[in-house]
């Protein structure tokens, strides 16, 4: 698949969810043959019996086993659309419903779920089954998993050391996605998740998390050592943390997310070499925190307003980061007394800004009572930027924020 890149964020996103959904309608039942499975009859037997390019269909009905998927190009499905029809329990709480060995794998419009006492538990890798994830790809590449339900469990998804894998349109009750050590060029792509979270491991390079819906869990968190990730389109309430990167040393994307209700909007520790644009975050304790030596990141065009604490805080002697264009409205939008070498303002040029104005400079500087730095000034040359710079700590200042009367 080729994806096209402008100012380091993809043309259309939305291309890739068509790109999917083309290639599963061309996939077409007639490449193989066909093994129906009704209730009491195994899918594992089935699996055991198929070739590459046959379709397992499941009736109506509960099934309760785990079955080890190692046959590669088969579909396993419900026979009817969508997920309420075929609904299959593991026989091993403790172990994987589908453990994916194999690549080319489609499992679609499935109700996969468990009970509650396997959610709240951590799960064993019993050496078979790998860990307690309703679904588990190991080492499994260019597999599709689209439609299914997922309830109660550790992971409704966790993928270790697979590539090129595509989660669509799915929902987790209770449960998260997980990739692994060396995931890399995975796409998880309009999913719904509830009291759950997703979460990139160490070196995960690659991967794609986009139009995602996530309430009342964890947020979406990217750990150590990879890059060239991207987080777009991502709407996230009610969550501990909206996204979280930590000890991330490559280039990674946040763009176009909305974030409400979560004590954290974006959280960054130890990232360089980051760009965060065009997210909207509102209601956090903190919209955007930055520690522990970031730097290099570029953070613009943000809205962050109505948080508890602040708009923006930095700690730890946070350097070299250039924050610019973005619309901060919150009773103490920016805590940074300890972090200097930060540029709060780009070179003044014409362009449309953040609020409507003529000019990119620097930031607005609102708060909810109307009497922020920039909804007091006047502009007496029309260029919709104050002439005074805004005096971000001892050191640092914003030389060119922006007026707010531009905006409608």
């Amino acid at each position: 698949m080729k994806i096209v890149l402008i100012d380091n964020c993809f043309i259309k996103l939305t291309s890739i969810l068509l790109v999917v959904i083309l290639f599963l309608l061309s996939a077409g039942i007639g490449s193989g043959k066909i093994i129906y499975v009704k209730p009491g009859n195994s899918i594992q037997a089935a699996v055991n019996n198929s070739t590459p390019g046959d379709f397992i269909l499941l009736k109506t009905g509960n099934y309760k086993e785990n079955v080890i998927v190692n046959v590669s190009r088969i579909t396993i499905a419900s026979e009817k659309d969508g997920y309420e029809s075929a609904v299959v329990r593991s026989l091993n709480e403790n172990s994987s419903v589908f453990q994916i060995n194999a690549d080319n794998v489609t499992i679609k419009d499935l109700n996969i779920t468990g009970s509650e006492e396997a959610a709240n538990t951590l799960g064993i890798w019993d050496g078979v089954y790998g860990p307690q994830a309703r679904i588990f790809l190991e080492h499994a590449n260019n597999c599709i998993i689209v439609g299914n339900y997922f309830y109660e469990a550790r992971y409704g998804v966790y993928l270790q050391e697979s590539m090129n894998n595509t989660l669509l349109h799915n929902k987790f009750s209770n449960n998260s996605i997980s990739l692994d050590e060396g995931c890399n060029q995975n796409r998880l792509l309009d999913n719904t998740i509830e009291r759950g979270d997703v979460t990139l491991g160490a070196q995960c390079w690659n991967n794609t998390v986009f139009r995602n819906r996530l309430s009342n869990g964890g947020g979406i968190t990217i750990g150590c050592c990879g890059g060239n990730n991207l987080v777009s389109t991502n709407n996230i309430t009610n969550c501990s943390t909206g996204i979280e990167i930590y000890d991330v040393q490559a280039k990674t994307m946040l763009c176009d997310n909305k974030i409400m209700n979560c004590n954290y909007g974006i959280d960054l520790t130890f990232v360089f070499k980051s760009k965060v644009y065009n997210n909207i975050i509102s209601n956090s304790s903190i919209g955007i925190f930055l520690r522990d030596n970031c730097h290099e990141n570029e953070l613009l065009n943000n809205m962050v307003i109505s948080s508890k604490e602040s708009g923006i805080d930095l700690r730890d002697e946070i350097t070299d980061n250039h924050i610019y264009n973005n619309y901060f409205n919150n009773t103490l939008n920016v805590r940074a007394d300890n972090s200097k070498g930060n540029f709060w303002n780009t070179t003044e040029m014409k362009r449309t800004n953040i609020v409507k104005g003529p000019y990119i400079g620097g930031n607005v500087w609102a708060n909810p009572n109307g009497t922020g730095f920039s909804q007091l000034a006047i502009d007496l040359n029309s260029n919709g930027i104050r002439d005074q710079p805004y005096i971000v700590n001892g050191s640092d200042l914003d030389y060119l924020p922006l007026l707010i009367h531009y905006l409608a």
